[in-house]
Formats: C-alpha cells, sequence, structure tokens
C-alpha cells in the first residue's frame, strides 16, 4: 500500500483503537498507558510544533526523552512501532542512533530497539536473555518525513519493518525480547537516544520525532490510524 492510498483511507482517523503504551501525541502530551507521563529530558531535547501537531526535535549530541525502567515498556511478546521520522545525519556518535531503546549499560544486552546506523540504514531488531538477536534493515533517506513503522509477532517469529506504507524488509526469528534488565545498569527505556545520559554509552539521533506510538500486539497498517498528514516540512518555533 502507498502512502498516498493509506493517507487517503486513514487520514480522518486520528485516534488509534488500541491505546499506545507509549505514546508521543501530536497534541503535546506524552502518554503511558493513555497517562500523562514527564520522562527526564536531557539537554538538547525540545518539543517542537509540526504541520502533524508536536514532536520533538534531538540535536545529536546528548539529546534524549528518559523514561527509566517503565514497567509499561518491558514488553516480551508482539509489539508494534510506529512513528514520523526527519532525519538530519545519520550517526553523530556511537555506533547507531536510537529513534527508540530499552536496555541498559551492559553492551548489547537490549531487548529490543530501532536505531539508524552509519550506513544509513534503518534497523528493527529484538533479542533474548542470552544475548542472541535478530534484526531487519532498509535504507534510509535525510532530509525528508518518513512513516515507519516496525512490527515483531512472537507466535509466528514474524518481523516486519514498513516506510511510507511499504513493507521494506521481513524476517521470522525463533528469538523474543525479554522483561528484566540488571537493577545495577542504569536499566530504562528511552526515544531519542539509549536509556542513560550520563552512563558509558551515547547514541543520539539528530532529527525530528513525531506521534511515536509504542503498542502491545503484532498490529496491521489498516488497524488503526498511524497514517496521518505528513509533516512535510521541518518544523518552525518551539514550546
Amino acid at each position: 500500500m502507498s502512502i498516498i492510498a493509506a493517507a487517503t483511507l486513514l487520514a480522518t482517523s486520528r485516534q488509534p483503537i488500541q491505546t499506545p503504551v507509549v505514546w508521543l501525541h501530536p497534541e503535546g502530551q506524552i502518554l503511558v498507558e493513555g497517562k500523562a507521563f514527564s520522562p527526564r529530558t536531557s539537554e538538547g531535547t525540545k518539543r517542537v510544533k509540526t504541520a502533524n501537531g508536536w514532536g520533538y526535535d534531538f540535536d545529536g549530541v546528548r539529546s534524549g526523552l528518559l523514561f527509566g525502567d517503565l514497567p509499561a515498556a518491558q514488553l516480551t511478546q508482539s509489539l508494534t512501532v510506529s512513528t514520523w521520522l526527519y532525519l538530519r545525519s545519520y550517526v553523530n556518535d556511537g555506533p547507531g542512533a536510537q529513534i527508540l531503546f530499552r536496555g541498559d549499560d551492559r553492551n548489547g544486552h537490549d531487548p529490543f530497539f530501532l536505531v539508524i546506523h552509519g550506513d544509513g540504514t534503518i534497523n528493527f531488531a529484538v533479542q533474548n536473555e542470552h544475548d542472541k538477536g535478530r534484526h531487519i534493515t532498509a535504507e534510509f533517506p535525510l532530509n525528508r518525513w518518513v512513516h515507519v513503522v516496525a512490527t515483531f509477532n512472537a507466535e509466528s517469529g514474524r518481523m516486519r519493518l514498513f516506510l511510507n506504507g511499504d513493507l521494506m524488509a521481513m524476517t521470522i526469528t525463533s528469538l523474543t525480547p525479554f522483561a528484566q534488565l540488571q537493577s545495577d545498569y542504569a536499566p530504562g527505556f528511552s526515544i531519542g537516544n539509549v536509556q542513560n545520559n550520563i552512563g558509558p554509552h551515547n547514541q543520539p539521533i539528530n532529527g525530528i520525532i513525531n506521534d511515536l506510538r509504542l503498542y502491545r500486539g503484532d498490529l496491521d497498517l489498516e488497524e488503526f490510524g498511524m497514517f496521518q498528514s505528513s509533516p512535510q516540512i521541518p518544523p518552525k518555533g518551539s514550546s
């Protein structure tokens, strides 16, 4: 399905039929399980206005939204991530630029994440408690708005990655993400960077994230209103 067809079909549906686990709501709130939540905001992160409502601009230095070890994000079964993303550069620091991340300060012990790599790709990954993981990848453009959907189905093992409504990558895995991170290694969930802004790792994104949603379950594109009008241009103004 092209983004034009999807947007035409779903542009009038601004509310998803399922409550997201985490939602950067276009009206400006950050919601966890439908309730207002205030994550810790690292320096270089600001709320900005786009044509698709409020989003968050990350400067690619130490910026990020840090939620702590959020119980709602301890997903071990099927999950879906949906977001609009405007990327100004690929990787400014570290091995990647994290869009959405769950993990701790141990190297590579991360249940799930959506990340940009320096080779110009976006990567969606799940990992089990034995540090065995699987990922899918697609090329990602700079300096334009792209709608991203990543899904994982724990029952079938199917992982999918969509850009602008088109299926770009798919695989099957027997691996599933794990719940328990290590309490003395700064466990957490984050958007725009890794989970700890004063730890040994820094993987900041340089760009704008708009209407990010994390769901339980492997959702089809038609199941909820993830396709709204594209933000179209870099935002102007901030809160």
